[in-house]
């Protein structure tokens, strides 16, 4: 019987002991470090983020600044190739296409990729001369 509160009187006095504590200094490292660790990946995302974002900006004030040539003028790309202007019939877009595939077509020496955008642009210009609206078109390149 008095082996009893020996082995109490042990006990409590040597908690806690190292796997206690291992288990505690684990348990905290969990408990704060996962957050803190979700913390840091946050801040490297975010910083990650707001440098596209800066790159985005820089790019679009710059396309701004600079607006091209054929936004400038009255006519789109489409038309300034065929030599028109608006408002024009699909009649006048036909007859000015014929006149530049005569110069442009492959088999009279034209080069393909200008004969090739000729015909893009010819397509533009029909759509615009049905319309009947002043849509200004993007140049194919």
């Amino acid at each position: 019987m008095q082996a009893l509160p020996l082995i109490a009187a042990a006990t409590s006095d040597s908690w806690p002991d190292v796997v206690d504590l291992a288990a505690l200094a684990g348990f905290l490292l969990l408990a704060l470090g996962l957050p803190a660790l979700g913390y840091v990946f946050m801040a490297l995302d975010i910083r990650r983020y707001l440098r596209s974002l800066r790159r985005a900006l820089v790019i679009v004030a710059s396309a701004v600044r600079r607006s091209p040539n054929w936004s400038l003028s009255d006519s789109p790309p489409c038309l300034q190739t065929l030599g028109l202007r608006l408002p024009c019939t699909e009649e006048e877009v036909l007859a000015a296409y014929r006149l530049r595939v005569k110069e442009m077509h492959p088999d009279r020496g034209g080069n393909l990729r200008q004969f090739l955008r000729l015909q893009q642009h010819f397509e533009q210009a029909m759509h615009l001369a049905r319309s009947g609206k002043k849509i200004r078109t993007v140049s194919v390149k």
